[in-house]
């Protein structure tokens, strides 16, 4: 029995959904599900993913401190932290599941997980796993310390703080699943070769990473001439914003194109999928593998 969410029989079950998708008034099958279609009911879903779907939407998590959301959220709404955490983890799970049973002991790791955005959320969907998180941001970290690691789980939460370059403290080929999402969108070029490699060390052979991206249609056309001269040439832009209270000074904006991200992160993985604006219907989300053959 296919316990998988598949876009052709949803589409099929829901031909006005069908319609909005050919007329590009709706973005995928799956953001029509998320967003509408486990409320309303429709038909062609698996059960099991209507369970995974409505235990992440019943999680109601205690927020962090405001100060701690407009961090990493941009503003300080905890409705809207929790809303796109929600969406930000189903989303992983969509791209992940087919490949990797989610419902197993895992050993998954936020990386960047700041004060906690995704992790309520990935319990609900890995119940099993042990989740780790890190970040270089000590009071986020320390946050989540209080508030998830003691969380009645058999201690399914452990969390670290890490420098601004790697390495880390965990050890090599030791995650399943590494996601991080909203990372390498600040990072510069240098720290963001540095950090694929140790994203490569901890993950398993055979391991998935799910990193995010700047969606090109929604930001080019706010780049200056010169910028999107430099996005073309080099396929990476970082771009000094002003940066964000609390964060060091490189943590700005950066961008990639798809071309940038098959030609160098191939280097340190398979790249499985790139799904546009596969990530809360706004970043790109790229699915990596690490190979099995020649390992380190």
């Amino acid at each position: 029995m296919n316990e998988l969410f598949d876009s052709a029989r949803y589409l099929e079950c829901n031909p006005d959904v069908a319609e909005a998708v050919a007329k590009g008034t709706m973005r995928s099958a799956w953001s029509h599900f998320v967003d509408f279609g486990y409320r309303e009911g429709r038909p062609g879903v698996p059960e099991a993913v209507n369970r995974v779907v409505r235990d992440v939407m019943e999680t109601r998590p205690a927020p962090p401190p405001e100060k701690l959301i407009l961090r990493v959220n941009g503003s300080s709404d905890a409705a809207s932290f929790e809303g796109v955490g929600k969406r930000v983890a189903l989303d992983i799970y969509a791209a992940v599941s087919p490949r990797l049973p989610l419902q197993s002991d895992l050993s998954i790791l936020d990386f960047g997980c700041g004060c906690g955005r995704v992790l309520p959320f990935m319990r609900a969907i890995a119940p099993r796993s042990t989740i780790h998180g890190t970040d270089i941001d000590a009071e986020a970290i320390a946050w989540c310390r209080d508030n998830y690691s003691a969380d009645g789980r058999d201690g399914r939460f452990a969390f670290e703080t890490n420098d601004a370059r790697p390495p880390t403290r965990f050890a090599s080929g030791k995650f399943d699943l590494i996601y991080g999402i909203s990372v390498f969108t600040h990072l510069p070029r240098e720290l963001e070769d540095l950090w694929l490699g140790e994203l490569r060390r901890m993950t398993k052979p055979g391991g998935y990473l799910v990193l995010s991206i700047q969606n090109e249609t929604l930001i080019r056309p706010h780049l200056s001439v010169e910028a999107r001269l430099t996005l073309d040439r080099d396929g990476i832009y970082h771009f000094p914003y002003g940066g964000t209270e609390g964060l060091p000074d490189f943590y700005q904006s950066t961008w990639h194109t798809h071309s940038y991200v098959d030609a160098v992160w191939s280097r340190y993985f398979t790249i499985a999928e790139k799904v546009t604006a596969g990530i809360s219907n706004h970043q790109d989300l790229i699915l990596c593998r690490r190979p099995v053959a020649g390992a380190a």
